[in-house]
């Protein structure tokens, strides 16, 4: 069932889901429920997809049989991952995948989705590129997707320059979106920001992080405000993709009432009750919310 009461513009609506099971399931196999896609642009964006295609009607069951099975199959925890190539060497990267779902399960509070996440891997871009368009024809041209497609979490993704990156990325993503019957889309990529590089790294070491701190010397931080007015992700701008990964930051890393509201906020989202925003949610717990946030941005060093 869709999730629906009058939200906050800038909200990404998700339809809960008639979960998939065959491990050898196609994307090619599907209906005329709109897929809904994230995407890797200039930084990394979230785009809602509209495709007016019937993809089943364009496969024969023959086709569709053919290829059912791929060159490689591997499976990592609730992550089905199929390529063209060889997986043997990524197999330890994608060994992390569970350990991405735990964390983000661990740290956010969420009860964890049994739904599967499928992961398709190409080794060239141009077979990649051609993929996409042949199956998903609206689809950005990007070097990495996530598609939700008939209830199913889909990611691709190009083996190559970032791969890692772009991997756990859109991978939270399909976390997030399993999990999650709504998310704020500022939430959403800061959320996607923060996952993305080596757990070593999340709470010190993003490159966002210099950044964010130089800003904040000369008085320039982001009001949370701001980023809950966000509508499209086109205004999702590499400056706005910082100021999202800098208050999931404060949130997980700052203040332990930070932390705790957006626990709640999000247990909120996951019970299907209507949270409000989390900026009065936050300035109720931190009355001086502003100024521990441009704290947090300017001073933060690792314990």
């Amino acid at each position: 069932m869709a999730f629906s009461y009058n939200l906050p513009t800038g909200w990404a609506v998700q339809k809960r889901r008639d979960p998939h099971r065959d491990p050898h399931h196609d994307p090619r196999n599907s209906g005329r429920e709109s897929p809904r896609v994230h995407e890797v642009m200039p930084r990394r964006a979230m785009v809602t997809l509209l495709a007016g295609t019937v993809l089943s009607s364009v496969f024969s069951a023959p086709a569709l049989a053919q290829a059912a099975r791929w060159p490689d199959e591997y499976q990592a925890g609730q992550f089905l991952c199929y390529a063209d190539v060889s997986l043997a060497a990524y197999k330890p990267l994608l060994d992390t995948l569970p350990t991405l779902e735990q964390d983000v399960i661990q740290l956010l509070g969420l009860q964890p989705s049994r739904d599967w996440i499928h992961v398709f891997l190409f080794s060239h871009k141009s077979t990649y590129h051609a993929y996409v368009r042949r199956y998903f024809p609206e689809a950005p041209s990007r070097k990495a997707l996530f598609i939700k497609e008939r209830g199913l979490g889909m990611v691709f993704a190009c083996l190559g320059d970032e791969f890692e990156v772009d991997l756990r990325h859109e991978c939270t993503h399909a976390l997030l979106n399993a999990a999650l019957p709504v998310t704020p889309l500022w939430l959403d990529e800061g959320l996607a920001e923060y996952f993305e590089v080596a757990a070593a790294q999340r709470a010190s070491g993003n490159p966002h992080q210099k950044y964010v701190r130089w800003s904040a010397y000369f008085g320039q931080t982001p009001r949370l405000e701001d980023l809950e007015q966000i509508r499209e992700v086109s205004q999702m701008t590499i400056s706005r993709y910082r100021q999202a990964w800098a208050w999931v930051h404060f949130m997980l890393h700052g203040p332990p009432e930070a932390r705790e509201e957006l626990q709640r906020f999000l247990a909120d989202l996951q019970a299907l009750t209507p949270p409000g925003l989390l900026s009065r949610r936050l300035r109720y717990r931190l009355p001086d919310l502003d100024a521990r946030f441009a704290d947090h941005c300017r001073n933060w060093r690792l314990p």
